[in-house]
């Protein structure tokens, strides 16, 4: 029993500690453009969503938003498709580039992101792409 717990424990350590880590990225290097924090994004000012579908691993999936261009002062809503074709703040050491943004993300939203391999995500990007504020 003991043996059981330990495997079950270890097991979401090791979930719980890769949900931060680069999965292996679909993207061309260079296709995601940096910019320097000195040079601010603008605000988005009409939002509207456009639905398209996108192929993830051979099937094709519906999507409420495809986010290409600016990453920063967006509102990610439904089911959301993250591509290569987009702008981010550049950084040193720690991948928080919505530093500075106006980012949020509406309750049961789902974002796929092709820099990480199309995976799935559930809870935001907060906790990987911002620092503690």
């Amino acid at each position: 029993m003991k043996n059981k717990t330990l495997l079950i424990i270890t097991l979401m350590s090791i979930f719980l500690l890769s949900a931060c880590m680069d999965a292996h990225s679909l993207c061309i290097p260079g296709e995601i453009q940096h910019r320097e924090r000195s040079n601010p994004f603008p605000t988005l000012e009409d939002q509207t969503p456009a639905s398209q579908q996108v192929e993830i691993k051979g099937k094709m999936l519906n999507f409420d938003q495809v986010i290409s261009g600016q990453l920063c002062n967006n509102h990610l809503e439904g089911t959301v498709y993250v591509g290569c074709d987009i702008e981010i703040y550049e950084w040193e050491n720690t991948s928080n580039f919505l530093d500075q943004c106006n980012f949020t993300v509406a309750p049961n939203t789902i974002i796929y992101v092709a820099s990480h391999n199309n995976s799935a995500y559930y809870k935001g990007c907060e906790s990987c792409h911002m620092s503690d504020q």
